[in-house]
């Protein structure tokens, strides 16, 4: 029997909930098994924070009620002592408690009627099926108080809006969409329904008996996923590509975890699933008859191009829009027809828009002749983008785009090693086809760090010591990836 005390709900809980009770379960009573928090997690919290002070500039004059969450009692005093106050028109952070659920809203008004006008605040670019609970469950305690909501909104970042330097327009940097219509309704329907589940989950002496799935990664990636995926078998049937719940759970029900235990003529796998099943039963890495054919569309010399990229949620450059991916780094690896292999490599490191010398450097090393090389579409599509962007270059960027030979899509139509494990990605190619290479001895392994250390490296607020590390770990970083698709390429050929 678990030792606990009477637990709360809060917005996120209910929305936790919702995706899976298990998982409610754990943040209510085993908080200790949730996977760590890494630094890229961190660092969306802290956009999200910064981008809900920016929302509340937007609405000021406003009182903050600034208890912190662990202090929910006194914030909900606060609250409505400041209801009270007829000079208060707006609250941001208002605490309200009622039913056994404990929630803050990011922004509450009154209006002219009486009643309230209900905002909360994502920093994403338009409003999203999963927004909706999180906004009803805080009408569902409010009006239980009995303070009636007028209207339901969801504030957002507007991707159309334009910087144009110094202070943000709020007005254009975000959007709100009244939901109120749908807010209305599931908090009246769905809402009560699923909170009657919720609380008899809470009551076993254990947590639900619920088995993995989809839904540990949708519509966010579970706090417990390690917790209840630690054991899995080296194949399992989730990594064949593109699996839908209906055949992951007709596998399932007839007890089959693993690819290998797939029998062969299986009906419903796809062609592309059927391939991965058969290299994973007979140990043996796919090709088709045409990649050697593929491969043959390269032409001398090869550059091997990758970018690293920071698109930030409030844009840092005039002419940017939030969450534009802005390249600030690329390395270029090129082997000759003697195969002779170059290095070049540039990284911004300066606090204005890279764009202008990044492109003109690139054009330089890349010259006129030969195949580029990239892994996946990525690069394409911000070299049209700078395209755009920097008109004195554009037919020169425009034209690259027709030497691009995207190794990954190739890979995906021709080629398959039981050791992918089900993706495609180069971080799941490279150890399989080149054992002795991988990222695990760099500081910065992933492109999301990349980013979050570039921010931290143009921060005047970072030393001089701190900035010369971090440039030479984001050096390293995108040269292991150009350094990958040669290795990879050169495999494939052999």
């Amino acid at each position: 029997m678990v030792n606990r005390k009477d637990p709360s709900l809060s917005k996120s809980r209910f929305s936790s909930g919702l995706q899976c009770l298990k998982r409610l379960y754990f943040e209510c009573f085993k908080r200790d098994l949730a996977d760590p928090i890494t630094p890229q997690q961190q660092a969306l919290f802290d956009g999200g924070t910064v981008v809900g002070e920016l929302a509340r500039a937007r609405f000021n004059p406003g009182l903050l009620i600034d208890e912190k969450y662990f202090e929910h009692a006194k914030a909900v005093q606060h609250t409505k002592e400041a209801m009270e106050d007829d000079a208060i028109k707006t609250l941001f952070e208002a605490a309200f408690s009622f039913g056994g659920i404990n929630i803050r809203a990011d922004i509450l008004t009154k209006n002219d009627e009486g009643s309230h006008d209900l905002i909360e605040v994502k920093s994403s670019t338009s409003f999203k099926p999963e927004h909706l609970p999180d906004i009803a469950i805080q009408q569902h305690v409010i009006e239980g108080l009995g303070h009636p909501i007028r209207k339901a909104g969801l504030m957002h970042i507007d991707n159309t809006y334009v910087y144009t330097g110094g202070n943000y327009d709020l007005n254009k940097l975000f959007a709100i969409d009244d939901v109120s219509d749908q807010v209305r309704n599931y908090a009246t329907s769905d809402a009560p329904t699923h909170l009657i589940g919720m609380w008899d989950a809470l009551e076993l002496d254990t947590e639900p008996a619920i088995d993995i799935g989809p839904h540990c990664t949708k519509p966010y990636i579970c706090g417990f996923y390690g917790h209840c995926h630690p054991q899995e078998p080296p194949h399992a049937v989730e990594q064949l590509p593109s699996i839908s719940a209906k055949l992951l759970n007709n596998l399932k029900l007839i007890g089959i975890r693993e690819i290998s235990e797939i029998p062969t003529g299986f009906a419903g796998l796809t062609d592309r699933q059927q391939r991965v099943r058969d290299a994973v039963v007979n140990g043996k890495p796919y090709q088709s008859n045409e990649l050697q054919s593929a491969l043959g569309d390269v032409a001398y010399p090869i550059h091997f191009l990758d970018f690293e990229t920071i698109g930030p949620a409030l844009p840092l450059y005039k002419g940017t829009r939030p969450y534009r991916q802005i390249p600030f780094q690329w390395s270029i690896h090129t082997l000759d027809s003697t195969g002779n292999l170059r290095h070049m490599e540039y990284l911004h490191d300066g606090p204005d828009d890279p764009r202008e010398m990044l492109a003109a450097r690139m054009l330089e090393v890349l010259g006129s002749q030969g195949s580029i090389v990239v892994y996946t579409g990525f690069e394409e599509a911000r070299i049209k983008e700078m395209a755009d962007a920097l008109p004195q270059h554009r037919g020169s960027l425009l034209d690259l785009c027709g030497r691009i030979f995207d190794l990954h899509k190739v890979l995906n139509a021709h080629y398959y090693h039981p050791e992918f494990h089900g993706s495609w990605s180069i971080k799941a190619v490279l150890p399989a086809l080149v054992p002795n290479m991988s990222y695990a001895d760099l500081d910065i392994k992933d492109g999301t760090l990349a980013s979050l250390s570039f921010g931290q490296m143009i921060s005047h607020e970072t030393s001089r010591e701190e900035k010369a590390k971090i440039r030479e770990s984001l050096l390293a970083y995108c040269k292991r990836d150009t350094e990958a698709m040669v290795e990879i390429y050169g495999q494939l050929k052999t």
